[in-house]
Parts: C-alpha cells; sequence; structure tokens
C-alpha cells in the first residue's frame, strides 16, 4: 500500500512548529516498532523507542524536547525533527489531517479491483472497490469486504463477515476519548476459510493485518488491527486477538481464547478454551486458564511438507 509524497516543509506548515534537519520526502506515517516500507514518519513517547530511529525507513519523528536531546549527531542531521511538548498528540492530529484534509491516504490502486476466475459473490455481498481477489474465491451472504483487501486464490468468506473493518484504537483529546482512523488493509493468503460473523480488521497505517496460507477461521472470530496469523492455523468461535498480537505457523486457538495486544504465540502452541494470553507463549506448548499456564507440550500435527500441500 502506497501514500503520495509529503515534503517536511508541508507537514511544518500543518503543525505549525518549525522542523529540524533534512527537508525530506515522507510518504507513510506509522509506529516506530512495525513493519516499515518507504520513507516513514514517527513519534516517540518513550525513551525506549529513540533506538527505532536508526532504521532507513524512518526519516524524521516528531519528539520532546528532553528525547531530541538524546540524540546523537549523526541521527539530528540525517533526519527531519519536529520538538513539541506532546509528541502522541501531534502525530494523530497530523494523520487525522491528512486523512480528512488531502489525498495522503488515496492510493493509486484504492479505484481499481481486481477479480479472478470463477470468484462467486452473493448478491447481498458488499465488494467496495479497491479490492482484489484470486481465483476461485466464494463471498457468502451479507458480507462485507472494503476497500484495500486483497484476496488468495481458493479462499471462503462465510455469510456476515467483514473483512477490512475499521479497527479500534481510542485516544484521548482533552480527556474525551476519541477514535483513530484505520487507513490499512487486510491481506487473506490462499487457502482461507473465514466462519460467518467473523470480523477482521484494516491496519492502523501502511501496511496488512494478515492471515496466513491454509489457516480456517469459524464463526464469531474477531481479529484487531495489524494482527499477524501463521499459515496452517486453527481459531475457533469466539477467539479473539487485539491489536498487534500475532500466531506463528500451526497454532491452534481453543474458543473464546483471548490474546492480549503485542504478544506471540509460537509455532504449534495451543491456547485452551477462555484461556487469556498475557504473555509470550513458546512454541509447542499448551496454555490454559485465566491467566493462562503451560501444561503441558504439543506435537506436530501433521509433517511440514503435509502442511505445505494443503
Amino acid at each position: 500500500m502506497t501514500f503520495r509524497n509529503i515534503e517536511i516543509k508541508e507537514i511544518s506548515n500543518i503543525l505549525g512548529v518549525e522542523y529540524l534537519g533534512e527537508n525530506s520526502v515522507v510518504n507513510a506515517l506509522n509506529l516506530a516498532n512495525r513493519e516499515l516500507n518507504g520513507n516513514n514518519l514517527t513519534y516517540i513517547g518513550h525513551e525506549s523507542y529513540l533506538k527505532y530511529l536508526a532504521q532507513e525507513d524512518i526519516v524524521g519523528a516528531i519528539l520532546s524536547k528532553e528525547h531530541f536531546e538524546l540524540l546523537d549527531s549523526s541521527l539530528k542531521e540525517s533526519k527531519s525533527f519536529f520538538v513539541v511538548d506532546n509528541p502522541e498528540k501531534e502525530f494523530y492530529n497530523l494523520h487525522d489531517y491528512l486523512y480528512k484534509n488531502t489525498d495522503f491516504y488515496i492510493s493509486p490502486s484504492n479505484s481499481i479491483s481486481i477479480r479472478g476466475e470463477n470468484v462467486i459473490i452473493h448478491p447481498s455481498a458488499v465488494v467496495e472497490d479497491g479490492v482484489t481477489i484470486q481465483d476461485n474465491v466464494v463471498i457468502g451472504p451479507n458480507a462485507v469486504i472494503h476497500t484495500g483487501t486483497i484476496i488468495g486464490s481458493n479462499v471462503t468468506i462465510n455469510a456476515g463477515a467483514v473483512i477490512g473493518g475499521q479497527g479500534f484504537q481510542v485516544l484521548y483529546n482533552d480527556e474525551v476519548p476519541y477514535l483513530v482512523k484505520h487507513v490499512g488493509g487486510v491481506k487473506i493468503n490462499d487457502n482461507v476459510s473465514i466462519g460467518a460473523n467473523s470480523c477482521i480488521a484494516n491496519s492502523l497505517f501502511d501496511g496488512y493485518t494478515e492471515i496466513g496460507r491454509s489457516t480456517k477461521i469459524d464463526d464469531l472470530v474477531f481479529v484487531a488491527h495489524n494482527c499477524k496469523i501463521g499459515e496452517n492455523c486453527v481459531l475457533t468461535p469466539g477467539a479473539i486477538m487485539t491489536g498487534s498480537s500475532s500466531l506463528d505457523n500451526g497454532v491452534w486457538l481453543a474458543p473464546n481464547a483471548v490474546i492480549l495486544n503485542k504478544l506471540n504465540v509460537g509455532e504449534e502452541a495451543f491456547v485452551g478454551s477462555m484461556s487469556l494470553v498475557l504473555k509470550n507463549v513458546p512454541e509447542n506448548t499448551q496454555v490454559f486458564g485465566v491467566p493462562a499456564k503451560k501444561l503441558g507440550t504439543t506435537v506436530s500435527k501433521r509433517p511440514k511438507e503435509d502442511c505445505d500441500k494443503i
């Protein structure tokens, strides 16, 4: 997903804040610890995030005077900076302004829909412009597929499912909660099935919430923004993945399991019914309970060479 370019000088005019360093070109806003592509502007809300500024894909940041003074001189000279009192607030104000008042978040591909062969879409389903669908896809009654979604081959999306629904991130402005607009997409790889009334949220900024090859998702499952699900996973009814959590290949989530944000469940792990995962789960581990605790180990459900053939 590619956005249009905007110069740091133009951002300076929007924020009403002078910039320091280079007048770089920005083509994405993103959080520093995310998977990045292109020229990203980010913000620093805590000292621990300063280390990410050395990445080539970050050309500038909004940060406090305290954090700016901690940077080495080479970074100050090679990147662009806005020094403000409240970096998070200024960053999301900029994001909101760009969404409402410019075409920064309008990708040229958003007006183009691509459909492969043997695609069956129920008459009551809604497929917006800017959706890519490969071969042998079935989309059931009342399903909604939002702009920015990429669907691979041999995918089934059942009745009432919502793909690319608005992610849910709440911030506060003068103690009043508001929702941050999500502008990314969803990528569903080949041989995936998504159950009735499940929801896969779009990513917050550039990039995709992604469902890996041959994963099977049952009814009433919620996958939040920026989640990554590996290949050959199974998510049973009522499972919930909160923002930026991830499953490695072959993970099984039992009914009503909950994975909290930014946590990872390792390869071939099993999360028991109604379990609440509060820390990363190692590979080949069974966890149960609230909070989820290790109660055993798992074995691979099938040889890896067989998984690749599914």
